[in-house]
C-alpha cells in the first residue's frame, strides 16, 4: 500500500519539523488562521504500537524520506468562521506496520487521514455538545481550554484507522501445530473506545 504521490512535497514540508513535539493555543492559532507540521517515528507512540509489531527504525540523521515505512507525518491548522464555533483540522499520513490475523505475517498498512474538530472552552460545553448532536458524520468536540498536544490528537487518529481485523488482501491462512488452519476470530477492537470525543488539554 502507498500514499498519494500528490502529498509528497506536503510530507517533505512535514520533515523539516521532524521531531518536535507542537504544544499549540488553538484559539491563538485559529485567530491567525495559522497551521502547524511536523513529522515523527511511529515507534515513539507507546498507546499506538501497544500491540502492533516492531516500527521500523527512523532517524533524521540517516535520512528520510517521503514514502518511508515507520514515519508519520501530520499537519494541524485552523480558522475562525463568522457566525459559528472554530474549527481545527488534522490531516495524518504514514505507513505502518501490523499483524496479518488470517496468516500471521506482517503487513503495511497506508493512512491516510483527515479530520475535522469544533473547537469548546470547556468540557462541559463539549459534553453539551455532544449529547445535543445525533449527526455521526459531524466534527468531533475538541476543549481547548489549555494548550493542545498535537501528537496526542495525532496518535488519537492513528489508533481509530487502524482496522479491527488487519489482513493481507491475499494470503494464506496460518496452520496451526496440528497442521489445521487458524479459524478467523473477529476480535473487539481495544480502540474502540476513541470514537468519542476529544478533550485534550
Amino acid at each position: 500500500m502507498s500514499l498519494p504521490e500528490s502529498d509528497r512535497s506536503w510530507r517533505e514540508r512535514c520533515q523539516s519539523q521532524f521531531g518536535t513535539r507542537p504544544i499549540v493555543d488553538v484559539p491563538t492559532l485559529v485567530r491567525r488562521g495559522d497551521g502547524v507540521v511536523g513529522a515523527v517515528a511511529a515507534s515513539s507512540f507507546k498507546r499506538l504500537t501497544l500491540d502492533l509489531p516492531t516500527q521500523p527504525i527512523v532517524r533524521a540523521d540517516l535520512g528520510l524520506d517521503p514514502d518511508q515505512p515507520g514515519v508519520v507525518w501530520f499537519e494541524f491548522s485552523g480558522a475562525s468562521q463568522a457566525g459559528r464555533r472554530d474549527r481545527v483540522w488534522l490531516k495524518v499520513q504514514a505507513i505502518l506496520t501490523l499483524t496479518c490475523q488470517r496468516c500471521m505475517g506482517e503487513m503495511q498498512l497506508a493512512v491516510d487521514e483527515t479530520a475535522s474538530f469544533v473547537c469548546y472552552r470547556t468540557e462541559a460545553d463539549a459534553l453539551a455538545a455532544v449529547q445535543d448532536e445525533d449527526d455521526p458524520s459531524a466534527p468531533e468536540p475538541l476543549v481547548v481550554q489549555e494548550p493542545v498536544d498535537i501528537l496526542e490528537l495525532v496518535q488519537d487518529q492513528l489508533i481509530l484507522a487502524l482496522p479491527y481485523v488487519p489482513k493481507h488482501e491475499s494470503c494464506e491462512p496460518a496452520a496451526t501445530s496440528a497442521g489445521e488452519p487458524i479459524v478467523e476470530q473477529p476480535r473487539e477492537s481495544p480502540f474502540k473506545a476513541l470514537k468519542g470525543f476529544k478533550t485534550k488539554g
